[in-house]
């Protein structure tokens, strides 16, 4: 019987819900055997890819590796696992997206898919997780995928309070489904271009042109204003047409 492939899932403070849906079996990584790696908060930004694998680069952050862990394992090398999952890792698009939908709904404005090419390809280059994954690529990963951890949840905090994706672009709100594909399209082929690969949101998640519905919000967020991090059904929706079933609660 052949072994089973190895999969890590790395990431900041969001793949604690992709754990949670791990652990609670509402995601399988059916034919895997699965890590998790990676560290949150300001931890998170003392990873690099340094002297051929991704490292914490200060103690705490180390320590914090270690116990996402859980194996000892300190060091991320190309070769340890055939697929890497990079999770979260701060890829911010919803900062793509409020910009380009709000282009995009300008009636005065009209936008190619190649100026839509480049602007991605553009961002993408300014994210540090994709250099760095580009990085482990050129040393012979085999397989790259990132996951978009999900725009803000909709009805946890105002969103046209100051600093809000509404108040610079109140008009996202009437973005459909069409606009967003335009923008998934371009990133996806940028993602390409690179040797790596983008999972999307799921339509059905999305509400408000451009919104997490707030069914998917994490445990609580009312009270704490967390508009960012997800309930294990995220996850495990946004995983499972990809690396295993979802399984019934």
């Amino acid at each position: 019987m052949p072994l089973p492939s190895k999969l890590v899932v790395f990431g900041d403070s969001n793949i604690a819900a992709v754990r949670h849906a791990y652990d609670a079996g509402l995601l399988s990584f059916e034919g895997y055997e699965v890590e998790f790696w990676g560290a949150a908060g300001p931890e998170y930004r003392h990873i690099h890819y340094n002297n051929g694998g991704l490292r914490p680069m200060k103690p705490e952050a180390k320590k914090q590796v270690l116990m996402v862990n859980g194996h000892g394992r300190e060091v991320l090398r190309p070769d340890d696992f055939d697929v890497f999952v990079f999770y979260g890792v701060r890829l911010r698009l919803a900062e793509f997206f409020s910009a380009y939908l709000d282009l995009l709904l300008d009636p005065e404005r009209a936008v190619s898919e190649a100026a839509l090419a480049r602007a991605a390809a553009q961002f993408l280059q300014e994210r540090r997780a994709v250099r760095m994954a580009a990085m482990m690529k050129a040393d012979g990963a085999k397989r790259i995928v990132f996951v978009y951890a999900g725009f803000p949840c909709w009805g946890v905090v105002d969103h046209a309070e100051a600093g809000g994706i509404l108040e610079s672009f109140p008009r996202v709100r009437d973005a459909g489904e069409a606009l967003r594909l335009r923008l998934w399209s371009a990133l996806t082929q940028a993602f390409d271009a690179l040797g790596l690969e983008l999972v999307r949101q799921p339509e059905e998640t999305v509400v408000q042109g451009m919104f997490t519905d707030a069914a998917y919000a994490v445990a609580g967020a009312g009270e704490s204003g967390d508009a960012i991090h997800k309930a294990p059904g995220y996850p495990a929706k946004v995983l499972e047409k990809r690396f295993g079933a979802q399984k019934a609660p």
